[in-house]
């Protein structure tokens, strides 16, 4: 083979070999500890919900604004609905700070309680997807310490808020453009429960649940210009073959 010609055909094996870029795809859930996400489904790379602390109301009891995370990691405990709340979305489980704090136990007392759960992904473009939320009373949903889904009106409270997030009614909400943390980095969502108790209806307890989907926007590779590259080469190599059986 000519030197021209073994020029063309290594490039035309390299080329042909460049790995091409994929879309990241993320499934993420809330579990309790002690339980696995690859065994719900979910990215094997989140971490279970840990409870991160509690931050208690003003006295007397007031909605306020958001309390300073905190970032404690004890553990979690996976709630039964009870027929009190809505089940779980898909194969996620509600989740509490105590085994008791569910429909049918111990009231837990009147403030904030923070969730958090980690996950990774393999780069950091823009995302897009959609996250469901329940929780009792409500809950605010921070992404990296953005808020992605506010509280919801408690009204009433007879059996938990009103308005979404709440405990009856999945809050289903979209995302786009989503900037995550690249490679081993920790992505955190934490998830801010608002526990206001109820007007004289018991039991009244309080829990989270959620699922999310997220979709990396892979950009143009590179590699499909090496594709188009690979295709001239080839071109040209059956073009020096053809001289060659000519001549």
């Amino acid at each position: 083979m000519t030197n021209p010609a073994k020029l063309v055909f290594f490039g035309a094996l390299l080329a042909a070999s460049a790995p091409f870029a994929s879309a990241d795809s993320i499934s993420l859930g809330s579990f309790a500890t002690g339980t696995s996400a690859a065994s719900l489904g979910f990215t094997s790379s989140q971490t279970a919900m840990n409870f991160a602390g509690y931050t208690a109301y003003a006295s007397p009891p007031a909605a306020a604004s958001a309390p300073a995370l905190q970032s404690g990691t004890a553990g979690t405990y996976a709630l039964a609905a009870n027929g009190v709340w809505a089940g779980p979305v898909g194969n996620s489980s509600w989740v509490g700070s105590t085994p008791d704090s569910g429909p049918g136990g111990v009231d837990p007392p009147y403030g904030y309680y923070q969730f958090t759960t980690d996950f990774t992904a393999t780069a950091a473009s823009d995302y897009s997807g959609s996250i469901s939320v329940m929780a009792d009373d409500t809950a605010e949903v921070l992404l990296n310490g953005v808020a992605i889904v506010p509280f919801g009106a408690l009204g009433s409270d007879l059996h938990c808020a009103d308005s979404v997030v709440n405990c009856s009614t999945v809050d289903v909400v979209s995302l786009s453009g989503i900037t995550l943390l690249g490679g081993s980095d920790a992505n955190v969502l934490t998830f801010i429960v608002e526990q206001a108790g109820s007007e004289g209806t018991t039991p009244d307890p309080s829990g989270v649940d959620f699922t999310a989907s997220l979709v990396g926007d892979a950009p143009v590779p590179e590699p499909r210009s090496l594709v188009l590259l690979a295709t001239g080469l080839l071109g040209g190599t059956g073009c020096l073959f053809r001289r060659r059986k000519t001549a």
